[in-house]
């Protein structure tokens, strides 16, 4: 496949596909007699793999650390809960975070704000 059909099976962008191809994080993909690139279904799930691990919070970083891993046959099952029981902590932490704040936001709303007198009244 070439790159406009893995634009349309991916939903990723030709510039964010060749990022991925720059840093490694996908297979070079082969050359056909024209010089276009040629993208076969190993690739297709590999940026699909990348996509679905940024959606579920995994920096680039993070990700091309998993990819070696994979890639190299080092990835298993162990080590992936290892790093996925660490990103739940990381969106438990946030999680927490955010409801502080909404909290907070919820005091002020009520006019419990500590800079309230500094507000200029109507």
């Amino acid at each position: 496949m070439r790159t406009k059909d893995i634009e349309e099976k991916t939903g990723l962008t030709r510039d964010t596909i060749r990022f991925y191809e720059k840093e490694n994080l996908i297979t070079i993909p082969r050359r056909a007699d024209n010089g276009y690139r040629y993208y076969d279904d190993k690739i297709i799930r590999q940026l699909k793999m990348i996509s679905r691990a940024k959606a579920l919070g995994f920096t680039l970083k993070e990700i091309k650390e998993l990819t070696v891993l994979l890639y190299s046959g080092e990835l298993t099952p162990t080590k992936m809960a290892g790093e996925l029981s660490k990103k739940r902590d990381e969106i438990d932490e946030k999680l927490l975070k955010l409801s502080e704040l909404k909290s907070e936001i919820d005091k002020a709303l009520k006019g419990l704000c500590e800079y309230k007198d500094e507000l200029n009244s109507p």
